[in-house]
């Protein structure tokens, strides 16, 4: 448990500082080729961990796993990236950043009805706190 809790800091840190680091590429260029960019950047990274970590078992997995993976990969990836681009263009990072940090609401709407999982006080608490911390950022008036 602590190293899952580990891990998943690690990639918040990796989120908030790769928005900061798409900003800055983004000024440069549009949404749409940051998109292909990072997602050209990513496969090769991620493809290259991945084979180098667990080559034995990627070729091993059962197809409707594989086909969940293609569903998360169209749907996360390219058109989630985008619209995350286009929101650190358009809005900031600092705006479009606490936004984006909103998915575990949708995270645990969906665990719960249709990944079996159930809601807890502390799920309810945090998912209600997730949420008036996005009104609060939504709402600040831009100085």
């Amino acid at each position: 448990m602590t190293l899952a809790i580990v891990f998943a800091l690690l990639a918040a840190v990796g989120w908030g500082t790769g928005a900061v680091f798409a900003r800055l590429g983004l000024q440069h260029m549009r949404s749409t080729t940051g998109t292909v960019v990072s997602l050209a950047a990513g496969v090769v990274m991620v493809g290259s961990l991945a084979l180098a970590v667990n080559r034995d078992i990627m070729f091993t997995l059962p197809v409707v796993a594989l086909l969940w993976f293609l569903l998360l990969g169209t749907i996360n990836y390219p058109l989630g990236r985008y619209f995350n681009f286009l929101g650190v263009h358009l809005a900031g990072v600092s705006r479009a950043s606490p936004i984006l940090a909103a998915a575990p609401v949708v995270a645990v709407i969906l665990g719960i009805t249709l990944g079996g999982e159930s809601l807890t006080p502390f799920i309810g608490l945090g998912t209600v706190l997730i949420i008036g911390g996005v009104v609060l950022i939504v709402t600040e008036r831009m100085a």
